[in-house]
């Protein structure tokens, strides 16, 4: 597998992957080499040039079993984020205000001009 630089996810773990003990300290030097790597193959932005790479994707689309650490840790990293997503969004959904606007009364008057011209015609909103 690849190393593309650190991969660090500020949003979902600010204080760093091994702070609240939710990964090992191999885990957490796994995600900081090779998580840039593991998440473009995920993505499709890249494509896989080594076997690890090729055993990867196999992995995670449910070809083969996940035998490889690169594929349990990414697994393990993925279901960690997806909680803390799944709770913030239902958070923040409970939390927001249903407004509705009405447009009924908006009315949309066009001029054209018959000129031989490529303008178009004059759009005027009365609010």
């Amino acid at each position: 597998m690849r190393n593309m630089g650190v991969f660090l996810d500020e949003l979902h773990f600010p204080a760093g992957f091994n702070a609240n003990d939710s990964f090992s300290s191999e885990e957490t030097l796994t995600l900081e080499s090779y998580g840039l790597t593991m998440r473009q193959l995920q993505e499709g932005n890249l494509l896989p040039l080594t076997a690890a790479e090729y055993y990867f994707l196999a992995e995670l689309d449910g070809e083969i079993p996940i035998t490889s650490h690169f594929s349990r840790c990414w697994r393990k990293y993925n279901s960690k984020i997806t909680r803390f997503d799944d709770n913030s969004t239902k958070r923040a959904t409970s939390k927001r205000a249903a407004t509705v606007r009405d447009d009924s009364d908006l009315t949309v008057n066009t001029e054209e001009d018959n000129d031989d011209d490529d303008e178009y015609g004059n759009l005027e909103f009365d609010l």
